[in-house]
């Protein structure tokens, strides 16, 4: 099966909305307008990571950018 043929099975993203986001943030203690830099960040690049494979988990992705802020 090829890479392709996977990345149909996996369930889509739920685009989240900017509310969402910042509430995120705000809840691991981080500032909403962080939150807001990561939003438009990954909508720039179409809720897809930097190389180009669709984000299946938005959340998955703030816990590394925020772990990224830290370290």
């Amino acid at each position: 099966m090829s890479l392709e043929q996977v990345e149909h099975l996996r369930p889509a993203l739920s685009e989240p909305s900017l509310e969402e986001v910042q509430n995120y943030f705000s809840a691991q203690d981080f500032p909403r307008e962080e939150g807001e830099v990561f939003y438009f960040y990954y909508q720039g690049l179409g809720w897809r990571s930097e190389t180009g494979s669709l984000l299946r988990d938005w959340k998955l992705a703030a816990s590394r950018w925020l772990w990224n802020l830290e370290h």
